[in-house]
């Protein structure tokens, strides 16, 4: 059974079907695709002229320009790749290059989750063809106001406060930005309150239009995030549906995130904030209606510590590192007076000597910074930082160095 190394993924995918449906695979000349409604979408064969493409990343990039673009129906050939099995389907290996995340935060998961994407596969004798249906959920003209409303956000104090501070506190800003503010809309199954627009624009949102939004903030600060679901009903429609949270990737793990139990039980208190698999619920009072139950117990009788240990997702909360020790001469924390100090150092004074006269140095590196304590962080500095630094590389092994201050007035 291969559930473990392929959890996350697994993850994604089933989130997706929230929004899209399965993809249909098929050797045969032609098929019949169906919707997640399982009502027949469309009918498809080989079509030759269709865009050639020689492997996934070049498809992928077709797909991402067809859905920011709106286009509801296209076809695609990849006639470099075939499939190993048959279950290997290459709509999921475009889907897994869709929700990557890039330099632009409309891309990646987020732009995947702005549609009902059906779409189905065929194998001719040369690579693979892949036919999609889109129903879009938002125009462009309305992201164009979501990506007003965030730019707004990142003006905002609360944002700049934490704009150059570590990944937890950029996480939680993200966190706080959306279970304070939101409105929770208890129709899980109404596209119309399903994305990022209606929770920032309409003021409310079902939990897939929490989430879309919580995502968007996560691709605005260079994290990249992922669907998770849990529960096999949602708690705001006990009718469909299953419950939603987010993973944000921290390094090599995933942690979760679900401000909307969070909110639902009462006061955001974090109670589910980067949390890992083993003490997702250790704050949720011990309450039944806000315990997440993984959707592969639901399945599988195999204990969570089996399924999850070779996950990607973390097995415990992720902890905000100590705050960085800034020593005279130790701009980047590191323990080390060396000659990356002196390079961050003339990088911030390149930055001080701008128009703007705005450096990226918190106080405390700015103090470490200014070795001849003149108030300014210049060349000078860097200098003498390189200096000590040969000075340091010259003694004998054994012998204490003096200060890097006690060296430059030297």
């Amino acid at each position: 059974m291969k559930i473990k190394a392929r959890l996350t993924a697994a993850a994604v995918a089933a989130a997706l079907c929230v929004s899209a449906a399965a993809p249909v695979y098929a050797a045969a000349d032609s098929a019949v695709v169906y919707d997640d409604q399982g009502n027949v979408s469309f009918s498809m064969e080989v079509n030759e002229n269709a865009p050639r493409f020689y492997d996934i990343d070049a498809a992928a990039e077709y797909v991402k320009a067809q859905l920011k673009q709106r286009v509801s129906e296209f076809d695609l050939l990849v006639t470099g790749w075939a499939p190993e099995n048959d279950n290997d389907d290459v709509t999921d290996h475009i889907s897994e290059k869709l929700i990557t995340i890039t330099d632009d935060p409309t891309e990646g998961l987020y732009l995947s989750l702005t549609a009902n994407i059906t779409c189905g596969c065929l194998y001719p004798s040369e690579g693979a063809y892949a036919k999609y249906a889109v129903k879009y959920y938002t125009t462009p003209e309305e992201e164009d106001e979501v990506t007003a409303a965030v730019a707004k956000l990142k003006e905002a104090p609360e944002y700049l406060a934490v704009k150059d501070s570590d990944v937890y506190d950029r996480i939680l800003w993200a966190y706080d930005t959306v279970a304070d503010n939101m409105d929770i809309y208890d129709n899980l199954s109404d596209n119309a309150y399903s994305t990022a627009y209606s929770a920032v624009i309409k003021k409310t949102a079902n939990e897939s239009g929490q989430v879309h939004f919580l995502i968007r903030l996560l691709q605005e600060i260079g994290i990249q995030p992922m669907l998770y679901l849990t529960n096999l009903s949602s708690y705001s429609d006990e009718a469909i549906g299953c419950h939603l949270l987010v993973l944000a990737q921290i390094g090599e793990k995933y942690y979760f995130l679900d401000p909307i139990w969070d909110h639902m039980m009462g006061e955001n208190k974090h109670r589910f904030f980067l949390r890992g698999y083993s003490d997702l619920d250790s704050s949720n009072e011990g309450k039944e209606e806000f315990t997440h139950v993984h959707l592969f117990q639901m399945i599988f009788d195999i204990p969570l510590d089996e399924v999850m240990q070779d996950s990607e997702i973390a097995r415990t909360s992720y902890v905000k590192p100590a705050p960085a020790s800034y020593k005279d001469g130790d701009v980047n924390g590191d323990g080390e007076i060396n000659a990356v100090d002196a390079s961050l150092i003339l990088k911030e004074y390149t930055l001080l000597s701008g128009d703007t006269h705005t450096g990226n140095f918190s106080e405390a590196q700015s103090r470490a910074a200014d070795i001849d304590e003149n108030n300014l962080v210049d060349a000078v500095d860097a200098s003498r930082i390189l200096s000590y630094y040969a000075y340091v590389s010259t003694i004998s092994e054994g012998t204490s160095p003096e200060s890097i201050k006690d060296h430059a007035v030297k």
